[in-house]
C-alpha cells in the first residue's frame, strides 16, 4: 500500500552545479588573462616608442644665420649646451622641448652633437609665385613659393653643394630666385656641368 519513494539523487545536479562554477570560473580567469595581455602588449609599444635618443652631455644648440634685410648672411649662434634633463628623452619629447621653449624656431637638424634651429616656416610675400634654388642639408633644393609666399620643397636633388664652386655656393647661401619652374632646372643642368 505504500509504497517507498526513491531518494531523490544529489549527485547528478550537484556535478552540473560543479561544472558550470569551473566553467564560470574558467572562463573569468581567462577574459582576466587576455585583459593583462593587451595591457601589457600596449605599455611595451608605448615604452618602445620612447626609445632614447642618446643626445650627448655636451650636446650643442644653434641658431641657424639667416639673410638680413640689408642682403647680408648672419652667422649662426651658439645658444648654448643641451639641458641636462633631456638626455634621456626620446626624439619626440626632445621635438616638444624646442617646440615650447622656442615656439618661433623648428629643428632644421639633430644628432647626438648638436641640435639647429632655424626660423619657423614663414610667409614671404616677396616671393610669391616663384621658384628657389637653396641649399638644405649640404645638397640643393627647389623649392615654390604659392601665392601668399609659404615656401614648398619641390625636390632634394643628388647635387652635393660641396661639389659645386664656390661662387655657386655663395649664391646657393643666399638662395637663387627665379620667375618659373623651367628657369630653375635650367639653372640646375647649368651646376651639373
Amino acid at each position: 500500500m505504500f509504497e517507498k519513494k526513491k531518494e531523490f539523487s544529489w549527485k547528478v545536479p550537484m556535478l552540473v552545479l560543479l561544472g558550470v562554477i569551473v566553467l564560470s570560473c574558467g572562463i573569468g580567469i581567462g577574459v582576466k588573462v587576455k585583459d593583462t595581455n593587451q595591457t601589457r602588449q600596449a605599455l611595451q609599444a608605448k615604452t618602445e616608442s620612447k626609445e632614447v635618443f642618446s643626445l650627448n652631455t655636451d650636446c650643442e644648440v644653434w641658431v641657424q644665420g639667416q639673410i638680413t634685410s640689408s642682403g647680408t648672411y648672419e652667422s649662426p649662434k651658439m645658444i648654448g649646451t643641451i639641458p641636462k634633463d633631456l638626455l634621456n628623452k626620446s626624439k619626440e619629447e626632445i621635438v616638444s622641448y624646442f617646440k615650447d621653449k622656442y615656439p618661433n624656431k623648428e629643428i632644421a637638424s639633430m644628432n647626438q652633437y648638436e641640435i639647429i634651429l632655424c626660423n619657423s616656416q614663414a610667409k614671404e610675400p616677396s616671393k610669391a609665385n616663384k621658384y628657389a634654388i637653396e641649399e638644405k642639408d649640404g645638397f640643393v633644393h627647389v623649392y615654390k613659393y604659392d601665392k601668399d609666399g609659404t615656401k614648398t620643397d619641390l625636390e632634394k636633388t643628388n647635387i652635393s653643394v660641396d661639389s659645386l664652386p664656390k661662387s655657386v655656393q655663395e649664391e646657393l647661401s643666399s638662395g637663387i630666385l627665379v620667375n618659373s619652374e623651367d628657369e630653375a632646372y635650367t639653372r640646375l643642368e647649368n651646376f651639373e656641368s
